[in-house]
């Protein structure tokens, strides 16, 4: 007897944003079944319930309880534009120029949409970079604001776009870089920091790189909006046996090189 193996919409959270279990579906727990968008079909990896359109355990809309549903932060990409550093102001771009020069520079940040902080804190203007995070829909997902001298040490000064323009809503990152993975045709090279990411793009243009952010930035997620790609993982030195084990789980590469 031939096996029938069931398929499911790819953005889990945007197919349902709850599951029929009652919980809400933002850690994209309940994967729905293709073609069912937007109804009580699929299967939930939270409660461990199967919901099949040929099964009585199909919970009708109007009993399931419903949560809330966090705002996510969506900044306007107007602030992209307005904050784009065109004249390289920012000190991480002034290391870039130190670095590579000002046509590499330039580069760079066009490549990443490098932006550059105005002086809203009170400290020196024109020296933050903001490390705009965009998915590959290229939706602005969120503005990590860090400070860099100009030989790219980083100082110690991290903070968040929607807390500068005072936004109420709930952090939902990406991968820094996020916006390359559809339109450029190489395969992927994860490492933790942004500024990593834009230097191994010149040392090692084989690759696209991108970022996670952190040491526990590979959520599943993340991983698994790229799962169909050709992915290597380059962790930190302290950090490979945990990577390891995300690569193992989904399938990627990974690499002591970095």
């Amino acid at each position: 007897m031939k096996t029938a193996f069931r398929k499911f919409e790819y953005n889990r959270y945007s197919s349902n944003n709850y599951c029929p279990c009652g919980k809400s579906n933002k850690d994209g727990k309940f994967a729905t079944e293709r073609g069912f968008k937007g109804q009580a079909v699929g299967h939930c990896h939270s409660c461990q319930k199967d919901f099949w359109n040929d099964s009585e355990t199909i919970v009708k809309p109007y009993e399931i309880k419903q949560e809330d549903v966090p705002v996510y932060c969506t900044p306007d990409t107007q602030d992209l534009i307005d904050k784009f550093d065109t004249e390289l102001k920012s000190d991480f771009a002034k290391f870039l120029i130190r670095t590579f020069g000002e046509s590499t520079a330039v580069e760079v940040v066009k490549m990443y949409y490098l932006g550059v902080l105005d002086s809203v804190h009170g400290t020196d203007p024109n020296s933050d970079v903001i490390f705009w995070q965009l998915d590959i829909q290229r939706n602005l997902r969120a503005g990590k604001i860090m400070r860099y001298n100009d030989k790219g040490k980083r100082q110690n000064y991290i903070n968040w776009w929607h807390s500068i323009s005072k936004a109420n809503c709930q952090l939902n990152q990406y991968f820094f870089g996020g916006h390359l993975i559809a339109a450029v045709n190489k395969p992927i090279a994860i490492v933790e920091s942004e500024k990593t990411a834009c230097l191994m793009s010149v040392f090692n243009p084989a690759f696209l790189w991108i970022a996670c952010g952190n040491a526990g930035g590979l959520q599943d997620f993340k991983c698994e909006s790229i799962s169909k790609y050709d992915v290597t993982l380059f962790p930190d030195h302290n950090q490979y046996d945990n990577w390891k084990s995300v690569a193992d789980k989904w399938e990627f590469e990974i690499s002591k090189d970095c």
